[in-house]
């Protein structure tokens, strides 16, 4: 009887989120293929130019929740890659696959890499003693300048919590805004969240800092910038519940010189959620005349330069089946003067990321696109976790990494979208899990990271390796 039981709640459990997908994607979506998961060979629309080994990195498993980095870049004039390794490596090749220079950035770790417009300087942003920001000319690899963020956020060497340039934009005048960042988990369970967002120029003035004059006292990970410089964009997520700090909203938008608040927004919770998190976003259009971002709970939503709010769109929604709450959670989000992509991750229990949940979630691993109008233009479902993803205009590069619900390590790889209509140009497939993606501004060129994998056997796949892929 008891076995008549359990099959009888995964049935129910199984035809619920089917009704679950139909409502997500009513009849918009119903004429839309959704696409299948590749059988693993390339189509032959790009060739593989390089493959290069990063080195050696500690092995993790499926239970890790953070896992390898891979830090790669194409530059602006689509004439190098910089890549920045889990080892403290940095590297920049031609893309004939040679590397031009490489260089150890020392004890830091690094937490972030972009180039500046004109692709003369990169900027590397590292969590250590001093979390500093660099920047290193990417013509051979000299530092320039750098920059500390510990006199702000503070440094603890014992507890190892260490200040860190997490998130670096650049706009077309030569300015340089960074995200520093540090996260305090006390011993009682309480979180500090310290953060700073800094203004410098290329000649590493520091121009302007928000708040001027005290930390963040949220999770800021992410910032958003328009060309001009003339919006600055963050979100926050905030895990307390009943939180007493100071900024509670979930996104905020601040003047390019730093100096007065436009605007901020309080998104309501999407139950069973205490709060609204945002961790990969927001991202504004070039013309600064939108702001995209992407809840954790699976909401997507645009927001005009003025901060109100144009649509709301949930593309993975939390179902409570037999008492558990499980979802898919929003991640990245790409968006252009004409449409806005978001997307899904994993499958995973509410109550605990590690439990298990019966069946994967409907709206989870996936690549929705938007127009601006908030019609739902494409979708292409993916088999694993979306771990990076890098876009232009026309086409899209994204990392596929491990499904932890399936554990099937056939869905790793790197996958090119055509976009707007998110139709499969070509992929690779990976061994290990593919943790970085970039695609190139002139769509010619993509590169992605592998990474290992400790399977549940305690076999490991995978090796710490660069793929540079060129289009026929």
């Amino acid at each position: 009887m008891k076995k008549l039981q359990t099959a009888g709640f995964v049935v129910i459990f199984v035809v619920t989120l089917c009704f679950l997908a139909s409502h997500i994607f009513d009849s918009t979506a119903s004429s839309l293929v959704l696409s299948a998961r590749p059988a693993g060979t390339q189509t032959g629309a790009f060739e593989q130019v390089a493959d290069i080994s990063l080195g050696k990195v500690e092995v993790h498993n499926f239970q890790r929740m953070g896992f390898t980095k891979g830090f790669i870049k194409f530059s602006p004039d689509s004439r190098y890659l910089a890549i920045g390794s889990e080892n403290g490596e940095l590297m920049l090749l031609n893309l004939k696959g040679q590397v031009i220079w490489r260089k150890n950035m020392g004890t830091g770790k690094l937490a972030a890499l972009e180039f500046s417009p004109d692709s003369r300087y990169l900027y590397i942003g590292e969590a250590s003693q001093q979390g500093y920001l660099l920047c290193i000319n990417s013509a051979d690899g000299r530092e320039i300048w750098r920059q500390a963020s510990v006199s702000e956020l503070g440094v603890n060497i014992q507890d190892k919590t260490y200040p860190g340039i997490i998130a670096i934009r650049s706009d077309a005048n030569g300015m340089v805004y960074a995200v520093g960042q540090r996260y305090i988990r006390y011993a009682d369970g309480r979180n500090e969240y310290r953060g700073r967002i800094y203004k410098y120029n290329e000649d590493g003035v520091r121009q302007a800092i928000f708040p001027a004059d005290h930390n963040l006292d949220a999770w800021v990970s992410w910032v958003g910038v328009d060309a001009g410089g003339s919006r600055v964009a963050f979100g926050t997520a905030n895990w307390d519940e009943g939180s007493t700090n100071r900024y509670t909203d979930s996104m905020y938008c601040v003047d390019g010189a730093l100096q007065q608040l436009l605007w901020s927004v309080n998104i309501p919770p999407a139950p069973p959620y205490q709060n609204t998190t945002m961790r990969s976003s927001p991202e504004l259009t070039p013309s600064g005349r939108y702001v995209a971002g992407v809840a954790s709970d699976g909401r997507g939503f645009l927001f005009d330069g003025q901060g109100h709010e144009l649509w709301l769109r949930t593309i993975s929604q939390p179902q409570k089946v037999g008492g558990v709450h499980i979802n898919a959670v929003g991640n990245y989000v790409h968006v252009t003067e004409d449409y806005a992509v978001f997307t899904t991750g994993n499958t995973y229990n509410r109550a605990n990321w590690q439990l298990p949940t019966p069946v994967e979630h409907p709206g989870s691993n996936s690549v929705f696109v938007f127009d601006l109008s908030g019609k739902l233009v494409s979708r292409y479902k993916l088999g694993g976790m979306v771990e990076q993803i890098s876009g232009t205009g026309q086409a899209m590069a994204i990392a596929i990494g491990r499904n932890v619900r399936t554990k099937d390590i056939g869905v790793h790889g790197l996958y090119i979208l055509s976009l707007p209509d998110a139709r499969l140009l070509d992929y690779v497939n990976t061994i290990g899990p593919c943790v970085g993606a970039a695609i190139s501004p002139d769509g010619r060129y993509a590169a992605g990271v592998e990474a290992p994998l400790q399977l549940d056997d305690g076999r490991v796949v995978g090796t710490y390796r660069l793929l540079l892929l060129k289009k026929n």
